[in-house]
């Protein structure tokens, strides 16, 4: 398995965890979970980030948050990996590790780029909304989703630097007029699939190229809010949000985007989440749906 970063500073970063100052202290911070930088720092990056939304600067931008565990014992990779296995078999569970006891781990709802036997597939994926307790809450909360003003212009702008960005390649892209339901365990995501047949001379590496960062994770347009997010979060990404993947002797191959993640060094992780602001957006909402992504890692990684 390959990885591939988008951000020319990213590699496997050490953690800054400040080291207790007495044993009492040790155990107060065991099984913790803190955030890096604080709610407010969040929402007002996303205040701001709005505010040039409104301007005109930029329709989109991708902003994160990390939080910081510490584990009553050491965290085993191989174990956090079978447990999001377990947890979501409709997503791609990635495991990346450097060798200096490091592991990259998430699990995935995002195909960046699938090429196999002649045929590419990607898909444009973005709007969230929890599961419902009961089946007519989850149908209710999946309805709304779909007739979301907001959410489907988010997921239309993904969809849309899709196509921009594969049309030079001489690509006949099909997809759905109108996106789909995407329910995971704990979310639901508005979700277009998108398959082409694979032009002559055209290789997995030159899509690849073109579509990432989409703006499921960057923003649009790109070359304004990629050098903004830097400023805007509190933490270096590193890994997250890069690509990972593989590429096989014919050109085969397949990519996805590293969401949902952590960095995982002996008993310590960073966890990584975000959510796409746009016109429309609230910071409070925008924090509250990263919560969300963020309950599954935390469960892996605590074995809640």
């Amino acid at each position: 398995m390959a990885t591939r970063v988008w951000n020319a500073h990213a590699k496997f970063r050490s953690f800054d965890f400040r080291a207790p100052e007495s044993p009492g202290e040790a155990r107060a911070a065991a099984s913790s979970v803190d955030e890096v930088g604080g709610r407010r720092s969040y929402e007002t990056a996303v205040s701001r980030a709005l505010e040039r939304i409104a301007r005109g600067d930029f329709e989109k931008i991708v902003l994160a948050r990390a939080k910081d565990v510490r584990a009553l014992a050491p965290l085993h990779p191989l174990g956090i990996l079978n447990g999001l296995r377990q947890r979501f078999p409709d997503c791609n569970a990635f495991s990346v590790a450097n060798g200096r006891g490091q592991s990259f781990i998430g699990a995935s709802p995002e195909r960046l780029l699938r090429v196999d036997d002649g045929v590419v597939l990607t898909e444009a994926l973005a709007g969230s909304t929890d599961r419902g307790a009961t089946a007519s809450e989850d149908a209710s909360l999946g309805n709304r989703l779909l007739r979301s003003e907001k959410d489907l212009r988010e997921q239309r702008i993904v969809l849309d630097s899709i196509v921009r960005s594969l049309a030079p390649l001489g690509l006949d892209l099909r997809y759905s007029a109108r996106p789909l339901l995407r329910r995971l365990s704990n979310v639901q995501h508005l979700h277009t699939p998108v398959e082409a047949t694979l032009p002559k001379g055209v290789r997995l590496l030159d899509m690849l190229g073109r579509l990432h960062p989409t703006p499921a994770v960057g923003g649009t347009p790109r070359e304004v809010v990629v050098p903004l997010i830097a400023e805007l979060e509190a933490f270096p990404r590193g890994l997250y949000g890069g690509e990972v993947g593989w590429i096989d002797s014919r050109g085969g191959g397949e990519f996805i985007v590293a969401l949902r993640s952590a960095l995982v060094e002996g008993s310590r992780a960073r966890m990584y989440a975000g959510a796409g602001i746009v016109d429309g957006s609230s910071p409070q909402r925008e924090f509250e749906e990263t919560e969300l992504k963020f309950r599954a890692m935390q469960d892996a990684l605590l074995g809640t």
